[in-house]
């Protein structure tokens, strides 16, 4: 799958005023039924709460990857946001989350699911492409990054 079928610009958010999980949640899940990628951004949120009641998807460093298999998905999606260093989104590092990858799949898309969370992580663990990602200031460039450390 290529990564650039899954990351639409329009749902990449550069936000300092988000603060709080929630805020995060609701803001990228807004921004996805907007778009046309999900149904319902409530039905989204509940699923992605039953998911991080699991374990917290904060990765390292101030990444997290939220993900849910959700009946209001229409297609796979990720969604990425940059915002401030959160208070309630920790990494397992101990890290404030600031950079998110959401990941958004149809219920039943197991393999997909899979997929992107595999990849994503993969990236993670490349100190030049969490810098990259860090230090990009727009859409465009966080797409490029993506793009072109083989995500296509």
């Amino acid at each position: 799958m290529q990564i650039s079928s899954v990351l639409d610009k329009q749902n990449i958010v550069f936000d300092l005023t988000i603060k709080t999980k929630e805020e995060l949640f609701n803001n990228l899940a807004l921004s996805l039924e907007n778009n046309g990628c999900i149904t319902s951004a409530r039905r989204f949120i509940k699923d992605l709460k039953k998911r991080e009641k699991e374990a917290s998807t904060g990765v390292e460093e101030g990444f997290g990857i939220p993900h849910a298999k959700s009946k209001a998905v229409i297609k796979p999606t990720i969604a990425f946001a940059h915002v401030d260093e959160l208070t309630d989104y920790l990494a397992l590092d101990g890290s404030r989350v600031e950079c998110v990858f959401m990941i958004a799949v149809p219920d039943q898309a197991n393999n997909t699911h899979l997929e992107l969370l595999s990849f994503l992580a993969r990236k993670l663990m490349d100190d030049q492409f969490k810098a990259s990602i860090k230090m990009a200031k727009d859409a465009e460039e966080i797409r490029s990054i993506l793009t072109s450390l083989g995500g296509e």
